[in-house]
């Protein structure tokens, strides 16, 4: 089996033992970029000589005894977030040869940690563009590569689900952590606002931009936490509080928790395909000692609204440098921009106003019920075709935005941190379940995670690796 098939936790016990070295792992992630990526498009900068110069470093660290908590472990990073000398481009042609002079204080952690940065990944332009990207071309899911990968951490989701790198980074302001994992198979986790700093990644949305890791395992995501969480002097929103040890948490029991299993919005516009699927997630999950109940918010429906009036309230301010080049921009991106100015000062602050009012909500629905978390269907059907971006609620054909963010939007407009979990697979795609907590809260949810899969083989399943080293598909875009 090639390195490139484990999972970062597995790599780590490996070298510790002597049995493999951080430089066959990474040439073995090269070779799987050289097979696949010709087809997905998930890399927009390959790093080769770096990353194998920097496996080098961290075998020598290996031997010396002075392994650090990633050591030459491959990731990759969604192209929003700065690399020092290495471009970052936002996935768009306005920033196609940007070379930032400073790190991003959460690539730099990674770095420190001992961490092999091997690629920079697709993304939608700035986040928020199409899956059609118009400088890159559009980014394809392992699963089906005639399907997308949803976004907008779009590369991050292909590449990992690939076995391209073990682990990397998303960002996520509506749900492009959680859409992608979902769509992907993996477990990806948005963290509590300002856990995880974001100086040095493009905004969106200083309210509602979060970043956080996209792994094959929950064990995965709780080192990639230890690493990235805390408070950072470049981002004053960042939170102070004592980070937690969040590798800790796996394998920790969960028998006995209260889960809250949140109906209405949530599971409406379900295909009934997705919709068994996550009943069979949620009997698993009681299986593992926890109990579901059920509970509902009342006026999410509100909440959306609000989110995507802070959303463009914010966008339309931090892309004004740029906003005049609109045409150049992708379609969905353009068409999201020139709806930015129709936000109305005072409905951007009722918007503002009322996010205390669903954390209230949230808070008093725990507390009613004496719940520990939140359990919702990650993403209500599987991934949309690239040709149409059309996905079937069972109910007919509608634009997958219509859908893709509902269940995963509330839990940025509140901060709430929010893991999604692989669940079974419907026609041969993946479905996920969305666990969502308490503030600052990440080791619960972890931890329930991890004792999802130790109970279940779902984050396991295997995609047919066929198709990926087959001619690409016509309507492939080619890389700038």
């Amino acid at each position: 089996m090639s390195l490139a098939d484990l999972t970062a936790t597995e790599l780590l016990a490996l070298y510790a033992a002597g049995e493999a070295s951080p430089v066959e792992a990474v040439q073995d992630c090269l070779d799987r970029v050289a097979a696949v990526d010709p087809v997905l498009n998930a890399v927009l900068t390959l790093l080769e000589e770096d990353a194998l110069a920097g496996a080098r470093r961290s075998a020598e660290r290996w031997a010396a005894g002075t392994a650090r908590p990633l050591e030459g472990v491959p990731y990759g990073l969604k192209d929003i977030v700065a690399t020092a000398g290495v471009r970052t481009t936002g996935g768009s042609a306005l920033y196609a040869e940007h070379v930032p002079t400073t790190d991003a204080t959460l690539a730099a952690r990674l770095r420190e940690a001992g961490g092999v940065l091997l690629a920079k990944l697709h993304t939608f332009e700035f986040a928020c563009g199409g899956a059609q990207n118009r400088t890159f071309g559009p980014c394809r899911n392992p699963w089906d590569v005639e399907r997308t990968t949803g976004g907008s951490s779009s590369g991050s989701g292909s590449a990992v689900a690939a076995r391209v790198v073990p682990l990397a980074i998303g960002t996520d302001t509506g749900g492009s952590i959680r859409i992608p994992s979902s769509y992907c198979g993996l477990t990806g986790l948005k963290p509590t606002y300002g856990r995880v700093p974001r100086d040095g990644v493009m905004g969106m949305s200083w309210t509602m931009d979060h970043a956080g890791p996209m792994t094959r395992s929950a064990a995965d995501a709780a080192l990639v936490m230890d690493v990235v969480s805390g408070a950072s002097a470049g981002d004053p929103t960042s939170s102070a509080r004592p980070v937690p040890a969040h590798a800790a948490a796996i394998g920790a029991s969960v028998a006995g928790r209260r889960i809250g299993r949140l109906r209405g919005w949530f599971e409406e516009r379900m295909h009934p395909a997705v919709g068994a699927a996550y009943e069979s997630a949620l009997a698993d999950l009681a299986g593992t000692g926890v109990e579901v109940v059920d509970v509902d918010l009342e006026e999410v429906d509100v909440v959306a609204a609000a989110s995507w009036t802070v959303i463009y309230a914010e966008m339309l301010s931090l892309h004004a440098d740029v906003a005049h080049l609109i045409e150049d921009r992708d379609a969905m991106g353009a068409g999201i921009l020139a709806a930015t100015p129709y936000v109305h000062a005072a409905d951007y602050l009722k918007a503002l106003r009322y996010r205390s009012v669903f954390q209230q909500q949230l808070d008093s629905v725990m507390a009613a019920a004496g719940l520990d978390a939140f359990v919702t269907p990650a993403a209500t059907t599987t991934p949309p075709k690239l040709a149409d971006m059309l996905v079937d609620t069972g109910d007919g054909l509608v634009d997958w935005l219509d859908v893709a963010s509902r269940v995963t939007v509330p839990f940025n407009y509140s901060g709430s941190p929010a893991l999604v979990v692989p669940g079974p697979l419907v026609d041969g795609m993946p479905t996920s379940v969305q666990l969502a907590g308490r503030p600052h809260d990440e080791p619960l949810l972890l931890a329930l995670a991890s004792a999802f899969q130790a109970a279940t083989t779902h984050h396991l399943a295997r995609l047919a690796e066929g198709p990926l080293h087959a001619t690409a598909p016509s309507t492939a875009g080619a890389p700038a």
